[in-house]
């Protein structure tokens, strides 16, 4: 009797099970932050409301993704894959800006101030989105923990491909 690839990972692999409660708590932290920050806010613009909206919209699909993958959905590997890549890089160039983190960010990068700046980042879920603003901000960092997570996840696909 064949067994499904997933389930059979699941038991095998209590890493996947931390992974799964790493993106539920991710999302659930992300959510809690907006959430506290939105009454502090001050009549904010339109395009504050669309950043909001954006970083619910990523930190919900954080939570989704870890639940589906303690629901040992075979799509909550990639689903997980794609939360991951979103986390991967973060960067401000004229006028543009984009940072995600659900979890945790360990991250290396460069400020391109009148020097290069070589940086070391340690955050938790944070998220910072503009377009069309002069902050100035001109950087891009990689978080070293997604890439580590996405590698571990394709390991455990490869692994589960085989059973």
């Amino acid at each position: 009797m064949k067994q499904n690839p997933s389930s059979a990972l699941q038991k095998d692999s209590p890493l996947l099970l931390l992974m799964a409660i790493y993106q539920i708590a991710g999302g659930v932290l992300g959510l809690g932050l907006f959430l506290k920050m939105i009454p502090q806010l001050q009549n904010p613009s339109p395009s504050t409301w669309v950043g909001i909206g954006i970083a619910a919209l990523l930190y919900s699909f954080s939570i989704f993704c870890g639940f589906s993958l303690l629901q040992r959905k075979r799509k909550g590997y990639t689903f997980s894959l794609v939360n991951q890549v979103l986390q991967v890089i973060g960067f401000g160039v004229a006028g543009l800006a984009y940072n995600y983190v659900s979890g945790i960010k360990i991250g290396v990068g460069i400020d391109f101030l009148l020097s290069w700046v070589f940086k070391f980042r340690f955050s938790l879920s944070s998220f910072s989105f503009s377009f069309g603003t002069n902050t100035g901000a001109s950087f891009v960092t990689v978080n070293v923990l997604a890439l580590f997570l996405i590698y571990f996840l394709e390991r455990v696909r490869e692994e589960a491909s085989k059973k």
